[in-house]
């Protein structure tokens, strides 16, 4: 980049130093100038011009939550052939050779007031199914309750209601993935940088790049209704057991099974149908032998 002869000297030298700077620095065209006199506001505005034609330098304007116009401005120290407004993780990229990586933004209102631009929704969300989203509607307002929620504990992550509403399918996985509330709100809330220029987009990273692993869901199980003492299968939340509806004998009457098949004569101390259930096992294995 520094020897990329078809910029001028004074283009290379803007363009070093943006990349030197830290994501979210603020820096614009006026202070750019304030700083360097001897090139003057024009001077750095045709250097900036030279720096955008050959894709090095892109600006995206849209609107913030409180109706502001806003332009983030992104760098990179390789000409981009395409460009997306909403990288997935802000840095440095690959060292491979050649290969361009996401490089600090600098962000500033730069661009008249009258502009309308709004940033693009996620595409994951637009290629989820209808039928998804209402399945998982519980779990989705639920994360989109939390998200608006993040402007009472810190106002640095306020969010509109849109913008909490286009995160809450991101944030519904982490429910689904077992994580507690108390979890998703210290990762979206600790370790905040001192400045924050799009809670938004600051949130939509850390739940990409915070996503937990899912976790084991355990089986539950419920008393019989009878009152009988038995559990009910893994999944069946009401009603009676195996035992109460007749599909399977009594754990009684299947030991008692067990000691006629050992040989043991327990059938003068057992009436009903008790008695009924040794007599027929005892004319099977008559039936056999």
């Amino acid at each position: 980049m520094l020897r990329n002869r078809e910029l001028s000297f004074t283009a290379r030298g803007i363009l070093g130093y943006l990349l030197s700077l830290p994501d979210g620095a603020d820096e614009d065209v006026r202070k750019l100038a304030d700083k360097n006199p001897r090139i003057g506001r024009k001077g750095i505005r045709d250097a900036v011009d030279e720096l955008i034609a050959k894709r090095y330098y892109f600006r995206h304007t849209y609107r913030d939550d409180r109706g502001r116009v806003r332009t983030d401005t992104y760098v990179f120290d390789t000409p981009q052939e395409t460009f997306s407004p909403l990288p997935p993780v802000p840095g440095t990229g690959s060292a491979t050779p050649g290969a361009a990586g996401r490089l600090p933004s600098v962000v500033k209102d730069l661009v008249s007031k009258n502009e309308t631009k709004t940033p693009p929704t996620s595409p994951d969300a637009d290629a989820a199914s209808a039928e998804e989203r209402e399945g998982d509607n519980e779990h989705t307002t639920e994360a989109a309750r939390l998200l608006s929620r993040l402007g009472a504990i810190d106002s640095r992550l306020k969010l509109s209601a849109r913008q909490a509403a286009a995160l809450a399918p991101l944030a519904a996985e982490w429910l689904r993935r077992g994580a507690t509330v108390a979890e998703f709100t210290d990762a979206m809330v600790q370790g905040l940088p001192p400045r924050v220029y799009s809670a938004a987009k600051l949130v939509g990273d850390r739940l990409q790049r915070k996503m937990p692993a899912p976790r084991r869901l355990w089986k539950t199980y419920v008393d019989c209704a009878d009152g009988c003492g038995n559990l009910l299968p893994a999944g069946q939340e009401s009603g009676i057991c195996n035992v109460c509806a007749g599909i399977v004998p009594p754990p009684l009457f299947v030991e008692l099974a067990r000691e006629v098949e050992s040989g043991h004569d327990l059938l003068g101390h057992v009436t009903g149908a008790g008695a009924e259930l040794i007599a027929s096992i005892r004319a099977r294995k008559a039936a056999r032998a």
